[in-house]
């Protein structure tokens, strides 16, 4: 007996490319909204606004560069950004940038994202690299040391995932644990996202809630950011038991750096990774080595851009082994999926064999001190205490003004004179009894060094202080710690006159 078959189109499915990158693109923009919403409301206005312009820098030039491609190849443009989603591919690249990067570093490197890593290879569909990954790598490669001095007193610390490369990625002890967590909240605080970092990398929680929101609205497959970060937990967890580790190792590599995020919005492209289901398990789990071999042992802090390009390279070999019925040939996939995390496993234990602690050296500040009467004399930071001098006192109501003369942190090459003392003026309302203001007169430390101190954001901690409260503190700026803490002597010693 014969038997004919034919495909028909049994089942209809409501998705379509459309739905899929405009989920995509709310979902990303809730992200980025937390991120905003962060900058304005921690670290002020100006923080918040830049964001705002890095995404909208961002949007511009990959719309842009689409636009411009059309008009080249006399394409309807309307329709052929209906068809090529330039802004989903900005707000992910965006996502994965750092607020003190500088507005041309986005637009050049979202240019690159968009023209080379998709455009030149014929468009939406047909190319081979994930186009906002082209565009991190390009920001990384090129610009890694391009930052914004406006918003550098801030974001300059290293993040989690350098603080542990310098470390080794190994810390054993139980007490250099809880000190290197605590510098971030712990993991809860890493977790949560409440920290300046890049852009949409930084809430695990969102993140998490976001991809399982597309993981029911079928937007994404999500067995594959399971695999990526349940490879990622499994390998790091075995190499906490190899080096004696808890299980904040593992936790750690899931909430620091672009983990989930890559999970969510950057190995569930549908068109760089490849097209079966077990590939795609595959090449999350490929990813996933990738990252923690780069993580631990390359010269680089991160590694998930690096681990998907190179998984990229790798789709269309995936495909060809896993092409088959799947139902017939479970056998073999499930051999190639236990071969490929048995060698990764293999190869990161080796890997991590030559890994070990790093104790930290803790070194004291060469600090230049000015001496009015002659040359700068260096001596060491916990030999310093410069006397801060109240040289006016005005009230004026419940408010007294009182001018505080303080030695800061200045090089003799920098003047032509002897380096005078920074001029405060600090007003404190002895109604309330806290401080209304710190601002400076003159300043005359050093260039790129103590003028971090002179911004907003960190005069600004000093308003409202009790000056009562032992308690009260301010946030140092990283890079001007000296200066830092000759404002904070300035204001001690208008409250102690205050209080007199």
């Amino acid at each position: 007996m014969k038997f004919n078959f034919r495909v028909s189109p049994n089942y209809r499915t409501p998705l379509s490319t459309q739905r899929v990158m405009w989920e995509v693109t709310a979902a990303i923009s809730v992200v980025l909204a937390f991120a905003v919403f962060y900058y304005f409301t921690e670290l002020g206005t100006d923080y918040g606004i830049h964001a705002v312009l890095m995404i909208l820098t961002s949007l511009a030039v990959a719309i842009g560069t689409e636009v411009l491609w059309a008009l080249f190849y006399k394409k309807n443009i309307l329709k052929h950004l209906n068809t090529s989603f330039p802004w989903v591919i900005a707000l992910i690249f965006v996502g994965t940038m750092s607020i003190n990067r500088p507005l041309y570093v986005s637009a050049v490197s979202v240019f690159a994202g968009v023209f080379f890593g998709k455009l030149v290879f014929g468009g939406f569909g047909y190319n081979i690299f994930n186009p906002a990954g082209v565009g991190r790598a390009v920001a990384a490669l090129s610009f890694s040391g391009f930052v914004t001095n406006k918003f550098a007193d801030v974001v300059t610390g290293a993040t989690a995932n350098q603080v542990m490369q310098g470390l080794g990625w190994v810390i054993t002890k139980p007490e250099a644990v809880d000190a290197f967590l605590n510098q971030f909240g712990g993991l809860s605080g890493l977790a949560i996202g409440f920290y300046p970092a890049s852009l949409g990398e930084t809430s695990t929680i969102l993140l998490l809630l976001v991809g399982i929101y597309l993981s029911v609205r079928k937007i994404i497959d999500w067995k594959v950011p399971l695999t990526f970060i349940g490879s990622i937990f499994i390998f790091t967890y075995a190499i906490a038991l190899f080096k004696g580790m808890g299980v904040w190792y593992p936790l750690f590599h899931i909430v620091s750096g672009g983990a989930m995020y890559a999970a969510v919005f950057m190995i569930t492209d549908p068109v760089t990774t490849p097209t079966s289901s077990i590939g795609r398990i595959l090449f999350a789990m490929g990813v996933a080595i990738f990252v923690v071999i780069i993580r631990i042992k390359a010269n680089l802090p991160e590694g998930v851009v690096y681990g998907i390009l190179f998984m990229n390279m790798l789709s269309p070999l995936l495909d060809q082994i896993t092409d088959g019925w799947v139902f017939k040939e479970m056998k073999k996939f499930y051999i190639q999926i236990g071969t490929l995390f048995v060698a990764g496993l293999a190869v990161i234990l080796l890997v991590a064999s030559q890994i070990s602690y790093n104790e930290p050296v803790v070194e004291v500040e060469p600090v230049v001190v000015i001496n009015l009467k002659g040359e700068p004399v260096v001596v060491l930071a916990e030999a310093v205490s410069p006397t801060a001098l109240v040289v006016s006192e005005t009230a004026e109501g419940d408010v007294t003004t009182f001018v505080v003369n303080i030695n800061g942190y200045a090089f003799q090459s920098d003047h032509d004179d002897d380096p005078q003392p920074n001029t405060l003026e600090i007003k404190v309302n002895t109604a309330t009894q806290t401080v209304e203001s710190v601002s400076y007169v003159t300043f005359s430390d050093s260039p790129n060094i103590g003028d971090k101190t002179n911004s907003d954001v960190f005069l600004s901690q000093f308003v409202g202080l009790s000056i009562v409260d032992e308690a009260a503190s301010v946030d140092v700026v990283s890079g001007a710690t000296i200066t830092s803490q000759s404002v904070v002597r300035a204001v001690r010693a208008a409250i102690a006159a205050a209080l007199d």
